[in-house]
C-alpha cells in the first residue's frame, strides 16, 4: 500500500501497487521456506551420516538405506534438499551421478569382426531372442570385456546376470580368445557341469575378435553339453545393454583410460564385491548380492570370491 496526501483533501489516500505486493509475496514464502524445519542436532546427525557415505562413493539413496534411522528424521528428498541449499557440510557436486559426462567410442570393423564366420551358424542375436522366449526360465548370462589404457597388457572379462543386476569379472590378456575362452572354461570347471547347467544356461557375448572361441564353452571336458552360447549384431551395444549399464559402477572405481595392468584377481573380486553389496531401488532396496544367494547359493559366490560388503563399508571410489 502506498500513502499519498491530496491537494484538494487534508485527508490520506491509500493505492495498491500490485507490483510492490507481489515482490513481498514472494519474498515472504522465499523467505519461510529458505530455513529447514529440522532441528540443528537432527542436522549435524544427518550431516555426520551423509559425509560418511558420500566419502566412500555411496548415493543418498544408498545412505538413506543403509542407516534407518534417517528415515525416521525425514524423507531422502528432504537430505537431498538440505545438500543442496548448503545445510550440509557435503557440496551437490560431490553426490554421485550429480554431474555426469558420458562418451561413447565407435569401434572399427576389425575390432568387431570374427575370425571364422561359422560360429555364428544358430548363435545370431536373433536365434538368442528365439531362445530366450522358449526358455523364460534359464538364467541368461552377457559376457564384455573392459580395457584401460592403449597399451594395457591386461583386460577384464565382465559375466553380468541382467535378471539380477549381478556381475563379477576374470582378469584377461587384452584382445586374445584364447585368454578369454581358458577363463571361462576355468570358472565352469570350477562350479561343476551340474552347477554350470542351472547357473550359465544361456550366454551370450560380443561378435568381436577378443570371443571368437566363445562357443568352444558349451562342452565340457567330457564333451557333454552344458550351456548353449550366442553373439550380438555388429555395432550394438544395446544387444545387452544391462551388462552396458553395469559397467557405469566399474568405471566409478576405475575411470576409461586408466591402465588395469596394476589389478590382480584378489583386487578385481574386491571391486566386483563391492558393486554387487550396493543397494539398488530397482530391487526392491536389496543388492545383487543377496538375490543371487537366495537363488544360487552361497557356495557359488564363495567359488567366484566374491563377499558380501556391509552397506556401510561398501567403498565406490576411484582406486588410487
Amino acid at each position: 500500500m502506498i500513502s499519498s496526501p491530496c491537494k484538494t483533501c487534508s485527508k490520506d489516500k491509500h493505492y495498491y501497487d500490485y507490483a510492490v505486493a507481489q515482490i513481498k509475496s514472494d519474498n515472504l514464502k522465499r523467505s519461510s521456506r529458505s530455513k529447514p524445519k529440522l532441528s540443528e542436532d537432527r542436522i549435524k546427525l544427518i550431516d555426520n551420516l551423509v559425509r560418511e557415505g558420500v566419502r566412500l562413493g555411496q548415493s543418498l539413496h544408498h545412505i538413506y538405506v543403509s542407516h534407518p534411522i534417517l528415515a525416521k528424521i525425514c524423507v531422502e528428498r528432504t537430505i537431498r534438499r538440505l545438500c543442496y541449499r548448503g545445510n550440509l557440510s557435503i557440496r551437490p557436486h560431490e553426490l554421485r551421478r550429480y554431474v555426469t559426462y558420458r562418451h561413447s567410442y565407435r569401434k572399427t570393423p576389425e575390432q568387431t569382426r570374427l575370425r571364422d564366420i561359422r560360429v555364428l551358424m544358430g548363435r545370431t542375436f536373433k536365434d538368442y531372442l528365439n531362445y530366450v522366449n522358449h526358455h523364460r526360465s534359464m538364467n541368461v548370462v552377457h559376457y564384455d570385456s573392459v580395457v584401460g589404457s592403449i597399451n594395457d597388457k591386461k583386460a577384464i572379462l565382465t559375466i553380468a546376470f541382467p535378471r539380477y543386476n549381478f556381475q563379477f569379472g576374470l582378469l584377461i590378456n587384452k584382445g586374445s580368445p584364447v585368454s578369454t575362452r581358458g577363463q571361462i572354461k576355468r570358472l565352469l570347471t570350477c562350479i561343476g557341469s551340474e552347477k554350470a547347467k542351472k547357473v550359465f544356461p544361456i550366454n551370450l557375448a560380443d561378435n568381436g575378435t577378443g570371443f571368437s572361441y566363445f562357443n568352444e564353452i558349451e562342452n565340457d571336458a567330457n564333451g557333454e553339453k552344458i550351456c548353449s552360447t550366442f553373439f550380438t549384431n555388429p555395432y550394438r551395444s544395446t544387444d545387452k545393454a544391462a551388462c552396458e549399464r553395469n559397467h557405469e559402477f566399474i568405471r566409478y572405481l576405475i575411470p576409461k583410460g586408466k591402465s588395469l595392468d596394476f589389478l590382480s584377481q584378489d583386487k578385481v573380486d574386491e571391486i566386483f564385491s563391492n558393486i554387487n553389496s550396493y543397494v539398488r531401488s530397482s530391487k526392491g532396496d536389496r543388492t545383487p548380492y543377496d538375490l543371487v544367494k537366495a537363488k544360487f547359493g552361497k557356495d557359488f559366490l564363495k567359488a567366484i570370491n566374491i563377499r558380501r560388503i556391509p552397506n556401510k563399508k561398501v567403498r565406490l571410489t576411484q582406486l588410487v
